[in-house]
């Protein structure tokens, strides 16, 4: 009956990696899996938790940051507003040092000219995101 609260462990291992994203409760997960399996084929309680340390340590030693690096990247590059940048835009009013609009994609943001005024229709490409603005320079 062991490899019911290891299957236990296993649920709620699953259910803490759900609201963390983060990789490390599914990998101590796999070493509960393991545990429950070895309970299920027989073997003691001892083999059991040295099975799950094992396990649980070399999920976390070498799958988990092979996973961190190509599932759920959140650590390289933009991301949000902040992928705008060095994408190109339309400018849709003429733009200053102050004050203008261009088109993003689908989308019309509030924009600043950091190399003069721009006329409005001229390509431009964001350079940088300053709160609800972008900063452009022309293309």
């Amino acid at each position: 009956m062991a490899w019911g609260i290891w299957a236990i462990i296993l649920v709620v291992l699953l259910i803490l990696e759900m609201l963390t994203v983060d990789f490390t409760f599914t990998m101590v997960a796999g070493g509960a899996l393991v545990a429950a399996i070895s309970s299920a084929l027989g073997a003691n309680l001892v083999v059991q938790v040295i099975a799950f340390v094992i396990v649980s340590a070399l999920l976390l030693v070498v799958v988990r940051p092979w996973m961190r690096k190509h599932i759920n990247n959140s650590s390289h590059g933009e991301s949000n507003v902040y992928a705008l940048t060095g994408q190109y835009a339309t400018a849709i009013t003429a733009l200053d040092e102050s004050s203008g609009q261009v088109k993003i994609g689908g989308d019309t943001w509030s924009a600043v000219s950091v190399a003069g005024p721009i006329k409005a229709g001229e390509k431009v490409v964001i350079t940088a995101v300053q709160g609800a603005h972008v900063v452009v320079a022309p293309a």
